[in-house]
Formats: C-alpha cells, sequence, structure tokens
C-alpha cells in the first residue's frame, strides 16, 4: 500500500511541475508566480488538467497520449471499476 501512496504522490509533483512549465509557456510568467498559480489551478480540475497536459505536450515534447494518461489515468481505472464490480 505504501508504494501506491508513494507513487500518487510522485505523480502529483509531476503534475504540478507540468501545470507551472504549462502556465509559464503559455503566458511567458516565470519564477515563483507560477508555482502560486500553478497550486491554484491544479485545484480547478479541467484547467488544471487542461494547463498540465498543454506543458508536458509543448514543453516536455511528450506525445499527447502520454500527457492524457498522466492527467487523465483515473477515468480508464474508475470505468474499470464500475464496470467489473458486483452489485
Amino acid at each position: 500500500m505504501a508504494f501506491l501512496q508513494l507513487g500518487y504522490f510522485v505523480l502529483g509533483f509531476v503534475q504540478l511541475f507540468a501545470i507551472m512549465d504549462g502556465v509559464e509557456y503559455a503566458t511567458g510568467i516565470s519564477g515563483v508566480m507560477t508555482f502560486f498559480i500553478a497550486i491554484f489551478t491544479t485545484w480547478i480540475p479541467l484547467l488544471g488538467a487542461g494547463l498540465g497536459v498543454y506543458g508536458a505536450t509543448n514543453v516536455w515534447d511528450w506525445s499527447l497520449v502520454q500527457s492524457l494518461a498522466v492527467f487523465f489515468w483515473y477515468v480508464p481505472v474508475f470505468l474499470a471499476i464500475a464496470i467489473f464490480s458486483k452489485d
């Protein structure tokens, strides 16, 4: 269980830095201000995920599929749980 918690924690930091890079790339704002904008937008689900996908795709040169997998991993997981759960 600790491994999953560590993985979730690391994934959160990857997402935070992708959002920071997306904000910096889109607006030209750099430094500490991007950190505070990223912290704020992280709590807005679609905005934070959109900026993160934008940053991972444009700044880190990830493919769109990789970026979407990092930010929307929970969609197929919850769908699988919903499909295979017994009522």
